[in-house]
């Protein structure tokens, strides 16, 4: 009848009407869950652009450290270049390097002479034990105001301690190098004759292949003698700092080390890799003006 009609008719719009909510229901909760998925990107693209912007930030300051650090010790060694300049300038009747020697044969009567002191130097120097460039600066910027170099009158023992730096009694790291070429610097600056007792020796090293020692050939370095390789690394650093004035003899070994050709149209034949690589990293920059991967990148 009537009623029944009426009631199946109630039941299918209710029936429609609970279809409907559970539909508008799964719709909200798919666009919750999309919009939930494309908040995560979001989140996740931002942490990924954070971390680049972290990764970029981080790699700008390092090459900016590294070219301050590069650019600090290219005017150090500049001034170290000038202070120790063997020839006059125009108008001038003496040289920056005569200068800094006679100004400190004028200290000399202030240091000490004394033949058990002077010895004990000259040992310390051949174990292998070095001053830091810290400890050899001057003024109230040293570590080490009383360092022997600075107390002691070493006229009488500039080729032993050149001597003592060709034949450590231990094996000598690149580590060593530095302490090793602010001790040479201030030697050079004090005492004539000390370069020209020790830079022959290290290029005889070089071009010769053997140790610092005579140690009959053996590169290794090991015991007997200054290894070839530390030995270039000093010609390298002692051109940047002042030391050696003519780059003619270190040249003749890096064109040799590269194979550089005789001829134009020629390819390069490198013989000697480790010396070209020894030689890039310690002067590439200032010498050769090779600008770091790291700092290019």
């Amino acid at each position: 009848g009537p009623d029944k009609r009426a009631a199946a008719e109630a039941e299918r719009k209710r029936l429609e009407a609970e279809k409907q909510r559970k539909a508008e229901e799964e719709a909200a909760a798919l666009a919750a869950a999309k919009a939930e998925e494309e908040r995560q990107k979001r989140l996740a693209e931002l942490e990924r652009r954070r971390k680049l912007q972290s990764e970029y930030e981080s790699s700008v300051g390092s090459a900016i450290t590294l070219l301050e650090s590069h650019a600090t010790a290219a005017n150090s060694h500049a001034e170290l270049r000038r202070q120790l300049d063997p020839h006059c300038l125009p108008g001038e009747s003496t040289s920056a390097l005569e200068r800094e020697r006679i100004k400190f044969a004028d200290s000399k009567k202030k240091l000490k002479s004394d033949l058990k002191k002077c010895t004990a130097f000259v040992k310390k120097i051949k174990s292998g034990s070095y001053p830091s460039p810290k400890e050899l600066e001057s003024g109230n910027n040293s570590s080490s105001p009383n360092h022997p170099i600075k107390t002691l009158n070493l006229t009488r023992y500039v080729e032993e301690v050149a001597n003592a730096l060709m034949e450590p009694q231990t094996k000598v790291k690149q580590a060593d190098v530095p302490g090793m070429v602010a001790l040479c610097v201030e030697m050079h600056r004090r005492y004539g004759g000390f370069a020209e007792a020790l830079v022959p020796n290290l290029l005889h090293v070089v071009t010769n292949g053997t140790t610092g020692g005579g140690g009959g050939g053996n590169n290794s370095g090991e015991e007997g003698g200054l290894p070839r390789r530390i030995c270039f690394r000093l010609l390298t650093e002692f051109v940047l700092h002042g030391v050696i004035s003519d780059c003619k003899p270190v040249s003749k070994i890096i064109a040799d080390a590269t194979g550089a050709p005789s001829e134009e149209g020629k390819e390069y034949a490198v013989t000697d890799a480790n010396l070209v690589v020894t030689f890039a990293k310690s002067g590439g920059n200032e010498i050769l003006g090779v600008v770091p991967q790291s700092v290019r990148g």
